[in-house]
């Protein structure tokens, strides 16, 4: 049986910032893919390793996009939203590889139903293709990540297609517009929770994000540096700042009041006293805005945060986390955390 034909309502779009190492692959897949290279768009943003100039020997029928200043991903993400020919883009990191029916098969599922704004595939690891990196993400109370099936076996979640709550933007299959009219990623996140800050806000103004399991990314993923500890601090308050209703922010108080003092002492104690610091600064200078962020998100709001937000298991580092005793205690807390949302939604959080 051949390849299904490549949509012809797709576009794809690639940001990569020195990446010409992996770029030989991802586009080999998307060639696999039956993609034409007239429907591909790169954004490159500032490279120093020869990128563009190989791009413009190599793939000649390739549109390439450049920014000269380096602020991570999202002005690239949103240039190649905004810019995209089709109706349909599917976005992607320069370090993800697509399996060959991935795009047409997230085009298929999203046209079963109009309120799907985002397909989403399983990403797993290119080097241990048999395990999941992110699936059946969700979004906790706390502003934290969900990712139940994270380094499990591919085989176990099944075929089922299922609705999720946020997903990572390595490769995502957008309804160009819905993007746009929900504002696109937040360009001062530069990274760290800037790809569940889109898909909470497409979610939030009532669309769908399925997750399709048989179509698949393959991630050339790698540990991420301590480096990115400063971004995840800030925008995690931002995101709630700005997305959460004052209602939520009022409820769940009680349990920032515990988490903040205790992710301020732990990671005094790891030695990133300085980065919290540094983290609390940048903060301030995003608040003056806060009073516009919060009026759009009000403005796009058609989900209550009580039906969004969750309660699960915390996504932390291994050498954070530590020994046996520290493993304990997480999860009591999580436990803590889990029996007061439980009390949360059973009394009111609607609204």
């Amino acid at each position: 049986m051949g390849l299904t034909p490549f949509p012809t309502d797709v576009g794809v779009g690639i940001v990569c910032h020195n990446n010409r190492d992996k770029l030989a692959a991802t586009l080999a897949s998307l060639e696999t893919a039956h993609c034409p290279q007239s429907a591909i768009t790169i954004v490159d943003i500032a490279s120093t390793d020869g990128t563009v100039d190989w791009l413009a020997s190599v793939y000649p029928g390739i549109r390439i996009e450049r920014l000269a200043r380096n602020e991570g991903p999202n002005p690239g993400r949103n240039a190649l939203i905004r810019d995209c020919a089709f109706p349909y883009l599917f976005l992607m990191d320069a370090d993800v590889q697509v399996a060959p029916e991935t795009i047409q098969r997230l085009r298929r599922a999203m046209g079963s139903d109009p309120n799907i704004k985002i397909g989403s595939p399983i990403v797993v690891h290119a080097d241990a293709p048999d395990r999941i990196q992110y699936a059946g993400g969700s979004l906790h109370f706390i502003c934290e990540a969900i990712n139940p099936w994270m380094d499990r076996p591919l085989a176990e979640r099944g075929v089922e297609p299922r609705d999720i709550g946020v997903a990572p933007a390595c490769g995502l299959l957008l309804d160009r517009q819905a993007a746009i009219d929900v504002g696109l990623f937040d360009e001062r996140s530069f990274m760290g929770k800037d790809d569940g800050d889109f898909t909470h806000r497409m979610r939030l103004a009532g669309h769908r994000i399925l997750e399709v399991p048989e179509a698949l990314v393959f991630h050339q993923s790698r540990p991420r540096g301590t480096w990115l500890f400063y971004y995840q601090i800030r925008n995690r308050w931002h995101f709630m700042l700005k997305n959460y209703q004052g209602r939520t922010l009022v409820l769940i108080l009680p349990c920032l009041l515990v988490h903040e003092p205790l992710q301020m002492v732990f990671l005094h104690l790891k030695g990133y006293g300085r980065v919290y610091w540094r983290a609390v600064g940048g903060l301030l200078r995003l608040l003056p805005s806060l009073g516009r962020d919060r009026a759009f998100t009000k403005r796009i709001r058609t989900v209550p945060d009580a039906a969004l937000l969750k309660s699960d298991s915390l996504i932390v580092r291994g050498d954070l986390v530590g020994n046996t005793v520290g493993r304990a205690a997480k999860g009591a807390y999580e436990g803590a955390l889990r029996g007061y949302w439980r009390l949360l939604t059973a009394t009111g959080l609607e609204g």
